[in-house]
């Protein structure tokens, strides 16, 4: 993604197209990012999930709404703003619509019925060309319709209350780790541990050992050195960015799910299992589709149910947002917030930091870089803007 990005920026495009720019970058590099297209004086078109990216970089949002571009002056906050407004008031014109459309038909007079259509077909003209006067053309004004019901995409996730285990859940005590036959890589002297209701963010630079860390706390690899300590009746929930190599990709949803998750309660366990599939936002006609055939999003959907069957007590997420769109992100950070258990989270998208690391008693933000882990003694706000200032000093430079 650096090579990739390098290329694009060096060439000193008239238009520059990223496309989830800040995906495989770690923090540092997304706050670079942000800081280096704060300055960018030619024109940026950008997709991306990321809130607080949106926010400091872009002036306008384009936003795709039931196959319709709206525009929106200002950052992604102010689109927010505006879209609750939009929807308000079309909700609104919906609502006295339908009421029209009622009395017509209990008056049972189908000119009074075709009449109603016409006056508000005859409205939705009139504020199109109003719009367009104003520069505001953001639908097809060819065919003004008749008022309809906002439709919002809604997404919901959860996780189960998990038993109630003695501490310690979690603990690596002066542990080391080194790949063979890698010279360049070490991790030493880490010693940190993991509670009943502890968050926990680690950040660094890519390639210092953050995934690996978490693949220590999940067991995948073992210490050159020290020890770890596991609580036995310990269940963990793990969300790898790697996780499509984990996935049978010749199996449906539910098939994958219920191989998984045997025991579902239930008359029928298939109808069980997809009634979590729907409320993690799968899509219905999904279930039953090879898992080859579907996105990113949705075979991170399919993962996100599978640690929600397995009821964990810690769940170890590593990047969860690369494959989900704002609505989910916002569900995923709700989940966390109402999760009891234990979460260690690896991510580069500020926000979901934020909202997860937002109690100082209970959050910690472990730094690892330089071939070590260390608790930053201070908030993520704080970490951030230390992070800020050393970025400024080189652009300035």
């Amino acid at each position: 993604m650096r090579i990739s990005l390098a290329r694009a920026l060096f060439v000193q495009p008239t238009l520059l197209l990223l496309d989830e720019p800040t995906n495989h970058l770690d923090l540092r590099a997304v706050l670079w990012l942000e800081e280096y297209l704060c300055r960018w004086k030619k024109t940026l078109v950008v997709v991306s999930h990321d809130r607080d990216f949106l926010n400091t970089v872009c002036s306008d949002i384009i936003h795709l709404h039931d196959l319709k571009l709206h525009f929106y002056r200002g950052n992604f906050s102010e689109f927010e703003s505006g879209y609750d407004q939009r929807r308000k008031e079309m909700n609104k014109k919906f609502e006295i619509y339908e009421k029209q459309v009622k009395a017509a038909k209990r008056s049972g007079n189908r000119a009074q019925q075709e009449k109603v259509k016409d006056r508000a077909k005859f409205a939705a003209a009139k504020e199109a060309s109003k719009n367009k006067a104003k520069g505001k053309v953001d639908e097809d004004e060819s065919a003004p319709e008749v008022p309809q019901k906002w439709r919002d995409y809604s997404v919901e996730f959860h996780f189960p209350e998990p038993t109630e285990l003695t501490p310690p859940l979690l603990q690596l005590i002066e542990v080391s780790f080194s790949y063979p036959n890698r010279e360049d890589f070490r991790l030493s002297d880490v010693d940190v541990g993991i509670d009943m209701g502890t968050r926990v963010a680690i950040v660094g630079p890519n390639g210092a050992g953050k995934s690996t860390l978490l693949n220590l706390l999940a067991g995948d690899l073992v210490p050159t050195e020290g020890e770890v300590r596991r609580s036995q009746k310990l269940r963990i929930g793990r969300y790898s960015q790697h996780f499509v190599d984990l996935l049978t990709m010749d199996e449906t949803p539910v098939q994958y799910l219920l191989r998984l998750h045997p025991d579902q309660e239930g008359l029928s366990k298939q109808e069980a299992v997809r009634a979590k599939l729907g409320k993690f936002g799968l899509p219905s006609h999904n279930h039953l589709t090879p898992i080859a055939k579907l996105s990113g999003g949705q075979k991170s959907r399919v993962v996100f149910t599978s640690i929600s069957m397995s009821r964990p007590h810690i769940l170890l997420l590593d990047e969860p947002t690369n494959h989900l769109d704002m609505q989910s992100i916002d569900a995923l950070a709700d989940a966390l917030d109402e999760f009891t258990g234990g979460v260690v989270l690896v991510s580069h998208d500020s926000r979901l930091i934020s909202r997860v690391c937002d109690d100082e008693e209970k959050s910690q933000i472990w730094v690892v870089e330089n071939g070590t882990a260390r608790t930053f003694p201070g908030s993520f706000e704080d970490y951030k803007e230390e992070l800020l200032k050393e970025i400024k000093a080189e652009v300035d430079e």
